[in-house]
């Protein structure tokens, strides 16, 4: 073996390590090995302890398969082995032997005794540390002996393997601590555009585009979580099929990510074809190929607000356990953005609702004042008129009926401006309740409507709390004035009631109903939001609410039913 040629070609492989193509050079470095001690084949096995490395297991040469066995076994008492290595140099030159020069041990078997051609096993021992082992086999058993016999080659060979093992291993360690710190500015950066920005899009789209550049992977998706329709949401997609992908829906227990999303924990596969969870649907959808994946949950109050994934790691390898974890801490900041943009999205949907309500109430008391109340004010102004010429006239007999009729029609808009007064905000909620509440509403719309309404609600044994007895009100409220304004309904039944466990409510008309699924189908588009305000109202109190129209029983009306759990009701009527 010529050392100086040998550490002369070894020196040629540095251009690889620049490179970061650890592969080639791990694998051009034994072949050069191989050829300079006249071996047949070698073994690499880096230990598995170091998940950056990209390989733990490499093979180059003929190395039969009984060879690799007898060299897997050793490997494996190395790794399980939890006795000290002896590193005291024992005698020379011994069957089985240990040596230790500058750093690295080595450990030579010579399987001579069972007339076997000598296979080399070396232990890569760097900085103090046991990083695996290289194993050289001989076809000429002459070959192997030299450096058995002859101390000094031994240590030309164990300061060549140190050199190579820790030119690599070193590279390697360089390469993970500046990804390291790359992933660290960028968990830096994605907190700061969090906390300073509202335009979460576009947070969302760089921090998913940084994860598959940090993590050295062709694609990457970010998934949010519809939970009322179970399914997950292509929110994000990084890659060749990303506007493809946007904005498409997938069930929420569908393939690597669905297990994610509802399990809540990370999954890397490193080879899709082998495992049963992968779905080739967006593959074949798509046209891309799926190769590896490392799937995270993105968690907050112990729930799953979305998922992130990357797919198909440029490297050799596979994604390791240390990106799952790096990917995971990644996800932590991206579901605190994910679940800011779903509040602030609703604040908004909220605000919009809000101001529509508002603007809708503007117009019915509009309305309300005009078709009524000063249609009234009219009669009477015009009736005082006429009570005017009558009297100028002496005409007592026609005044006292016109004054009388005067009366009527003030009393009439009394009526309608005391019933819109208390629809706006009805005082007896707040100081008696709500069962006092509905048969004081009860009394009001008697004086001022054309349908009879049926009042049956008993009294309750708790005392309910301001909050919920304004939600329950006003449910009913809306419920009624629907009827009002859409059933020309002859009669209208409120029942209220409790049980042990809930407070049930109805409403119900013989009016000419109207088709549910057509008006819920549209219902967006539409101006008017009575039926979502009574849903979200009930939904406030974690209640339910039902829209049977028309009734089940009959061809017309409408049925609202409703029910809320005890333990959101009761409480105080204090504000």
């Amino acid at each position: 073996m010529n050392t100086g040629t040998l550490l002369i070609e070894l020196s040629t492989l540095a251009s690889l390590l620049d490179q970061q193509n650890f592969t080639a050079y791990w694998r051009s470095g034994m072949e050069i090995l191989c050829r300079h001690a006249g071996a047949q084949g070698a073994r690499l096995r880096l230990l598995d302890s170091q998940p950056f490395l990209p390989h733990n297991l490499l093979c180059v040469g003929d190395l039969p398969i009984e060879r690799q066995k007898i060299i897997a076994r050793w490997e494996e008492e190395l790794l399980t082995s939890d006795e000290q290595l002896d590193l005291e140099q024992q005698e020379w030159p011994p069957t089985f032997s240990y040596s230790y020069v500058g750093g690295v041990e080595t450990q030579f078997k010579d399987q001579g005794r069972e007339r076997l051609p000598a296979i080399l096993h070396v232990h890569l021992i760097v900085e103090n540390l046991l990083r695996g082992a290289i194993s050289l086999s001989f076809v000429d058993e002459n070959a192997c002996k030299p450096f058995l016999l002859d101390q000094e080659r031994n240590g030309q060979l164990t300061s060549i393997l140190r050199l190579f093992a820790g030119n690599g291993l070193r590279a390697q360690e360089l390469q993970t601590t500046r990804q390291r710190l790359d992933q660290a500015n960028l968990l830096y950066q994605i907190s700061q555009a969090i906390t300073s920005t509202l335009d979460l899009k576009s947070v969302f789209h760089q921090t998913t585009e940084m994860a598959a550049s940090i993590l050295q992977a062709q694609a990457a998706t970010l998934f949010s979580i519809d939970t009322k329709r179970r399914q997950l949401v292509f929110m994000v997609a990084k890659g060749t099929a990303a506007q493809v992908l946007e904005e498409q829906r997938i069930p929420l227990e569908q393939g690597v990510v669905g297990w994610v999303a509802t399990n809540g924990r990370p999954l890397v596969v490193n080879n899709t074809r082998d495992n049963e969870l992968f779905n080739s649907q967006v593959d074949s959808q798509t046209g891309f190929s799926t190769r590896n994946i490392l799937c995270v949950p993105l968690r907050i109050h112990d729930r799953t607000v979305g998922v992130l994934e990357v797919l198909n790691k440029e490297t050799d390898g596979g994604f390791t356990t240390e990106d799952a974890e790096w990917l995971n801490a990644m996800g932590q900041h991206i579901a605190i953005a994910l679940e800011n943009a779903q509040l602030y999205e609703n604040l908004r949907r909220e605000q919009e609702r809000i101001i529509k309500a508002q603007e809708e109430v503007r117009n019915q008391l509009a309305r309300e004042l005009h078709d009524n109340t000063a249609q009234m004010l009219s009669l009477i102004i015009m009736n005082l008129d006429l009570a005017r010429q009558l009297l100028g006239k002496k005409n007592l007999e026609r005044l006292d009926a016109e004054l009388q009729r005067i009366e009527e029609f003030a009393k009439q808009a009394n009526r309608e401006v005391r019933t819109l007064l208390f629809e706006l905000r009805p005082i007896i909620l707040e100081s008696r309740g709500l069962i006092p509440a509905l048969h004081a509403y009860h009394r009001q719309l008697q004086g001022s409507m054309t349908s009879r309404i049926h009042l049956d609600a008993e009294p309750l044994n708790f005392e309910v709390s301001m909050q919920g007895a304004s939600i329950i009100f006003s449910i009913i409220q809306e419920a009624v004035n629907n009827v009002r304004k859409h059933a020309r309904a002859k009669n209208i039944w409120i029942r209220v009631h409790a049980d042990a466990e809930h407070l049930h409510f109805n409403i119900e008309d013989d009016g000419v109903g109207f088709d549910y699924a057509e008006v819920s189908a549209g219902y967006e588009e539409r101006g008017s939001f009575g039926l979502l305000n009574m849903r979200e109202r009930a939904a406030m109190l974690a209640g339910y609410l039902d829209v049977k129209s028309p009734r089940s029983a009959a061809s017309s009306g409408t049925l609202i039913t409703g029910f809320v759990p005890l333990s959101s009701m009761i409480g105080s009527r204090e504000k």
